[in-house]
Order: C-alpha cells, then structure tokens, then sequence
C-alpha cells in the first residue's frame, strides 16, 4: 500500500493521524509548555520522563498504539522541559526595598497613547541581585527606548501576586512577576541593535505618516495609524471601548486579515510586471516579515506570516500544504522560539480563533455556498440579475455568518476567562464590519507604499482622510451595536483553569469534527461542546 501523503486533507482521520508530522510536532509541544506554566515541575524531572517514555516508545514500536502514546508522552515532556528552561522564574519573590536600582534588557516597549513616558517588559540582568532573569513589566518616563537596549532603571518595584486581575493578571500571563512603577532611566548600559533602533524609527515615522490628514482630525489619524501598526492602545478611548464590546477588536491586531491583503496586493503586483514566481515570493516574504517586525511581532501576525510562508513553500514545491497543517507549523515554530507564548492571551485567542475558521467555519461555508435546487436548474442565460445577487448575497451571508459563529465559539472560553465576558452579538456585527475593514486597510497599503517618497505625502494625506472617515463611520456602526441590550454575555469563572480548559475542550470538538460533511455536526458538535462547558461553570459557581 502507498504511503499516505502526510498533508492531505484527510490527515485526520485516525488512519492517517500518524502521518501528520505537523500536528505531532505542534500538540505535544503546546501541552507540554502549558502544563509546565501551569504546575511548574523541575526541568530534570520533565527531562527524565521524557527520555523513559522515548526509550518505551522506542522497545515497543512494533506496537503502534503504544509507540504512539509513549512518543506524545515524550514530546509532551520534552515541551515542557524546554519551557521551564526558557521562562523566566515565576514564583513570587520578596520585594525587601520599596525603592530599587536595577539593569534591565528592554524586551518590549511602545510610548504612552497620552505621550507622557512608556511602558513595556524587560528582564533583569543584575547576576548577584535576587530578581536575576525575571520579567519585569515597566513603567517610566522619558523617552521610548528599542527592544534590545539595556538600561538602568530606579523606581518603585512590587511582586505580582497570584490571584490578581485586570491588567495585572495580563503581565502575569506574560511571565512577569515584578513590576517597576514611576521608572526613570538613569543612564544605558548598551545599546539595541542597529535593527532594532530601525525598526523603531520606521515605527514612528509610519505612525506620523499616517496621521497626516487634508483636515484636522486627529481621531481619525489614530484609527488609521491603530489599523495599521496593531496597536489598539492608539484607539480613541470611545472607539476602543465600543470595538471591544461589540467583539470587533481584533481588526485592529496585524493577522490574517492583514497579511493575506498586502500577500494579495503583491502578488497581483508582481503578476503585471511579469516577475520570476520564486524570487518575487520570496522578497514578498521578507517585505510581510520587516512589516511584522516593525508592527511589533505580536502572536497573531507572526502566526499569519508563518502559514504564509507554508502555504507558498508548499506551493512553490508543488505540494499543496493545507491551512491547518500550516497553523500546526506555525504554532510549533512559535513556541520552539517562544514557548512562554503559550500563556500569552493574544497567542491563545489568535489560534483558537484561527482553528475554528479552518476546520469548521470555512468548511460550513463552502457548505452553504453549493448552489441550491433553483440554481442547478435555472440555465445560465435565463438568469436575472436580480437571482444572481439574491444567490451572492446569499452565499456571502451565511457564509460569513459561519465563519464568525466558529471563530466566536472556539474563543468564548478564553475570552470568558481572560476579560470575563464574551460578545454574542459580536457574531452578527462582525458580517458588517470585517467586510468593510478591507476598505480602510487597502487604503492604509496605498499610503504606507507612498511612504518612502516624500513628495507623495500630498496624494498620501487625501488616502488617509478617505481611511479615516470610512473608520469613523465603522466605529459609529460599532458604537450603535454597543448599546444594544443583551450583547454580551459577562460571566465571571469560579477557577482560573476553567478559561484554559474550555479553549482545549473546544479545540477537541473542532478537531473531531474536522473531516464531517455535515453542517450540523461542524457547527453543533462544538456547540454542545461549549454549552457542556458552560453548564460546568454555572455548576461550579453553585458550589463555590
């Protein structure tokens, strides 16, 4: 028999499982970081398990079930291990002095919406002091410094105890145990690469050539420069609050969505001037990469350039790669560079999302898409243009109404437990606004090409004024949505665990149902799935 292809579409399916290298790399791998994040064992100890469970893998590989056990247990303690070795220490230390010196390596760092100082992450680099390789979240006036500088910093430090919430409990996720409050730089200690101070300065010289506007609006300027750098912390704060109520917030993260337009626009380009496929593939990946880097390099659209690079490798190959094993690959590479990411928030919505789009939400789609009775029997040249609109409009609707259903139900777990509410409503006002996203962020593509040539800031300052009045009214639907009653669903978990629990129950059910035919089970099986978890929870809060 022909050994099955290891990216075939049915790679699921229990037959072919083994032969999905992708999903075997990337599903230990994640459980493996998340449960050290979770219970936080020795690394030998996870070093040691994992070579006992290879070694059994290996004596038993005639037997398939067991090697295939052993082989996940090891890959799951492998994981683990390597997370333990790459997060910084988590326990809570003693803060013994209010008022500290410390050096700290910048990791991340972005200006204040309000321009008064900066905020980010860094690690302590001070060898003989207590807080050696902990993560510490900043807080400091002055001058926003690269990624990469270190610099020595005097403030205010506190721990971050377990059991907070809000912001604090998102610089837990982080690995950050300390934080430096009311910071003032008292000198640097070495400098960021020459890259790093590039991608700063382009940072900020895009965020300016953005907010250039034929008329003064400031607002919009901000909406436009949020779309497209990904940083919802520039966001008017009326706009930002209706977009995070209405579940719409993330059009204003670097993703997919941004990814695919400019992959898209570049292509169409290099098509029209006749450009050797391979080289121009390949100098369109490293123009999406340097804009990833300059937006930040945040999970979601590191995770969109990866499945980016898969599919046109894949491609390229003449092997086609299919989204979910590029989403596998993707996570993988992620967490082998970053395993800390598994407790980043922006890490679990983006693939939780993304799962849900590929193995239901799409595949309902192209269901709802087959042509009806009506369309089969009525010949081409007695179609009315009214039949073939109501047929579009049709297929867009439910469509996109399956897309959004399964991206909403694969994140109402973690969203539950991160924010404490999840937007329902959000499932019908992203089929208005996701759509008209693309309007804004082709504009934004066509400002950010005219950037590098000054003398194109005058037809760049009129794209810009059309981006910003198309946002504003995006964020007047967003805000009228917003006050409609019963949008969201605010539902506070009795355990930390259950927000995790329930993204991995879901994930299961989505994977399950990931090769069935049927609309009914793609959409209701994870249905249930969440309607169980949410029964649990109700339960819980009962007894507790």
């Amino acid at each position: 028999m022909a050994r099955p292809d290891s990216l075939e579409q049915d790679s699921l399916t229990p037959d072919r499982f083994g032969h999905c290298p992708a999903l075997w790399l990337a599903l230990p791998l994640l459980l493996g970081c998340s449960l050290d994040a979770w219970i936080g064992i020795d690394p030998g100890l996870w070093l040691l398990s994992g070579a006992v469970a290879g070694v059994v893998a290996w004596a038993g590989r005639s037997r398939a079930l067991l090697a295939s056990v052993m082989l996940a247990i090891a890959g799951t303690c492998l994981g683990a291990a390597w997370h333990q070795l790459r997060t910084p220490p988590q326990d809570i230390p003693a803060v013994r002095r209010p008022f500290v010196e410390l050096p700290v390596m910048i990791e991340r760092a972005s200006p204040r919406s309000d321009g008064e100082g900066w905020t980010g992450l860094g690690w302590i680099t001070e060898r003989d002091g207590p807080y050696f390789r902990r993560r510490v979240a900043l807080s400091a006036r002055g001058d926003c410094p690269a990624e990469g500088a270190e610099l020595m910093l005097a403030g205010g430090l506190v721990a971050i105890t377990a059991d907070v919430v809000g912001y604090d409990a998102w610089l837990r996720s982080q690995g950050a145990t300390l934080k430096l409050r009311g910071g003032r730089v008292l000198g640097e200690l070495a400098p960021a690469s020459g890259f790093a101070r590039w991608r700063q300065a382009q940072q900020r010289r895009l965020d300016a050539w953005l907010r250039n506007m034929p008329w003064n609006d400031p607002d919009g300027g901000a909406l436009l420069a949020a779309t497209m750098l990904g940083r919802t912390a520039l966001l008017p704060a009326e706009a930002k609050a209706a977009f995070a109520t209405t579940g719409t917030l993330h059009l204003f993260a670097i993703s997919g969505l941004h990814i695919a337009g400019m992959a898209a626009a570049l292509l169409w380009l290099t098509r029209r001037a006749r450009l050797p496929e391979i080289p121009a593939g390949v100098a369109i990946l490293a123009l999406l990469w340097l804009y990833v880097q300059v937006t930040g390099a945040s999970p979601s659209s590191v995770r969109a350039w990866i499945m980016a690079a898969f599919l046109w490798g894949g491609r390229v190959g003449e092997r086609d790669t299919p989204a979910l094993q590029s989403l596998a690959l993707a996570c993988a590479v992620t967490l082998l560079l970053s395993p800390e990411a598994c407790a980043d928030a922006g890490f679990q919505l983006s693939y939780a999302a993304v799962l849900g789009i590929i193995v239901a939400g799409g595949p309902a789609a192209e269901l709802c898409a087959r042509p009806t009775e009506e369309e089969r029997l009525t010949p081409v040249a007695a179609q009315t243009a009214a039949q073939r609109l109501r047929w579009r409009a049709r297929k867009f609707l439910l469509g996109g109404l399956c897309v959004s259903l399964a991206a909403s139900m694969a994140g109402a777990p973690l969203t539950l437990g991160l924010f404490g509410k999840a937007s329902w409503g959000g499932v019908l006002v992203n089929l208005v606004l996701v759509p008209l996203s693309e309007i804004p962020l082709m504009l934004g593509m066509a400002s950010v090409a005219c950037s590098p040539l000054d003398w194109l800031a005058g037809p760049a300052s009129w794209i810009n004024g059309f981006a910003g009045a198309w946002l504003h009214g995006m964020t007047w639907i967003a805000q009228a949505c917003a006050k409609l009653p019963g949008l969201n669903l605010e539902l506070s978990l009795p355990q930390r665990w259950l927000g995790p629990a329930g993204g991995a129950l879901l994930a299961a059910t989505f994977l399950a149902q990931a090769q069935s035919k049927s609309l009914l089970r793609l959409l209701g099986v994870p249905a249930a799935g969440l309607a169980v978890w949410l029964l649990l929870v109700f339960l819980l809060r009962a007894l507790s």
